[in-house]
């Protein structure tokens, strides 16, 4: 890969100590053009972010042909600077492309992509605990064409913001609330679900706002043809703790393989915890909770990395006031798993090295 690089130094990335999620950018864009034809020849540059400007007859624009990933480089305990799990977010984007019907970024090109963007922006990679540098491939449709089809060529984009705690109230963490009601539907078995593309956020922002009108932070999804099977959150996967199983849905095509999720199943046992992926309905949940059998909940995804949930708010029928199903004890194993992970994530166990790409 030939990489020109085009900005201005020094670099500077100045951010407040309680960084709202997504709105603080770095200062360097990776950018690159991918055509459908093309096998070996990667020309990319990293340039200023503010430098962009659009057609407005992107394709990606009117149809929607977009997939990225959520990624993070962490400030490590030697100083330097990791990507997590950079050959798992790879397979994941390329098996999205796929999904898709796009151009095609091999996972080599895609990780010394990465790789080189955040050795540029190292220095800036946020120290502060419990921060850190959050990494958006992007790969959107660039023909400039109002035409419903496959695209032709492509831009893939790097990007990234600073990050801190995602669900916060004054800078403190807590507990999330999260709405349920079996009407809204993320996703379809033989559609798009297990696809990190565009679309599928679209369709949770609707639900999404209902929720928020109840004073909920997220949306629990139930399965399209049952209305009962859990399936995911709008940006996240889920778990439950009952005595020492860690449960979470199995992946049915309609669950994102989430790279946390799938990294808290392998740390699991690390806690005392013996995970399962099994079909579980939110009857079964509620019951669990109210019992006292399911302790604990939390959400995961590298965005959030783990949030535990306080309570669900489930709503049967519109015209019904929400039942409070609230999780009765303090969320123990979920922390200890959130401690282990963080730590994970700054090279703290050298058991998990392979976890981290240095840059």
């Amino acid at each position: 890969m030939f990489i020109n690089r085009d900005f201005h130094k020094p670099l500077s990335f100045d951010y407040p100590e309680h960084p709202k999620f997504g709105a603080y950018y770095s200062p360097l864009l990776f950018k690159m053009k991918v055509k459908k034809a093309q096998v070996d020849d990667f020309r990319a540059e990293i340039v200023d972010f503010k430098s962009q400007s659009f057609h407005p007859g992107l394709c990606a624009l009117h149809y929607g042909q977009s997939v990225f990933e959520g990624m993070k480089a962490y400030r490590q305990k030697d100083g330097g600077a990791g990507i997590f799990r950079l050959d798992l977010h790879a397979e994941r984007f390329l098996k999205s492309a796929k999904k898709m019907v796009m151009a095609e970024v091999p996972q080599e090109i895609f990780k010394q992509a990465l790789t080189e963007y955040v050795r540029e922006l190292k220095d800036l990679v946020p120290s502060e605990e419990g921060h850190s540098l959050y990494l958006r491939p992007l790969l959107f449709n660039a023909d400039e064409v109002i035409k419903v089809g496959p695209g032709q060529e492509y831009w893939f984009y790097i990007m990234s913001t600073a990050a801190g705690s995602y669900f916060t109230s004054g800078g403190e963490s807590k507990k999330a609330k999260v709405y349920v009601n079996p009407k809204f539907i993320r996703a379809f078995p033989g559609g798009n679900g297990e696809a990190k593309t565009a679309g599928n956020y679209a369709a949770s922002l609707g639900p999404q706002s209902v929720a928020s009108s109840y004073g909920c932070d997220q949306v629990l999804f139930l399965n399209a043809l049952d209305h009962e099977s859990i399936d995911e959150m709008g940006g996240m996967n889920v778990f439950f703790i009952e005595g020492d199983q860690l449960i979470t849905p199995e992946l049915n095509g309609c669950i994102l393989n989430g790279v946390t999720r799938r990294s808290i199943i392998s740390l699991a046992s690390e806690v005392g915890l013996k995970p399962l992926e099994r079909k579980i309905g939110f009857s079964e949940v509620s019951e669990k909770i109210k019992s006292g059998a399911i302790s604990e909940a939390f959400a995961c995804g590298t965005a959030a990395v783990i949030a535990p949930i306080g309570e669900f708010l489930f709503q049967k029928h519109d015209s019904q006031a929400p039942e409070e199903i609230a999780l009765k004890q303090d969320s123990v194993k979920t922390m200890e798993l959130l401690t282990l992970l963080n730590g994970v994530h700054r090279g703290q166990f050298d058991k998990y090295n392979d976890w981290i790409f240095k840059v």
